[in-house]
């Protein structure tokens, strides 16, 4: 049986105001890095803002080098509450 992947578009807003709703699904997001943590635990740490809310920031991890200003599109599956082993 295929397995059908459903993918949302969504704002950081709609994402922070009930996490729950997305947490183990595929959604896409489009944001500009506006810090970078590199090179911490083996991944670069992007801070990614949309303008959907006031101060609202959403934290991605990559092995990308990804530069200060950079506007992005990103599509993964969100894990709430993952324990990256520090």
């Amino acid at each position: 049986m295929d397995k059908w992947i459903i993918q949302f578009s969504i704002s950081i807003a709609e994402l922070v105001s009930n996490p729950k709703e997305f947490e183990g699904k595929s959604i896409q997001l489009t944001g500009t890095c506006v810090k970078i943590n590199p090179n911490i635990m083996n991944r670069n740490w992007i801070h990614l803002q949309d303008g959907s809310g006031e101060g609202l920031d959403l934290t991605v991890t990559t092995l990308e080098n990804i530069p200060l200003g950079a506007v992005l599109t990103l599509e993964g599956l969100i894990t709430l509450n993952k324990d990256f082993g520090a």
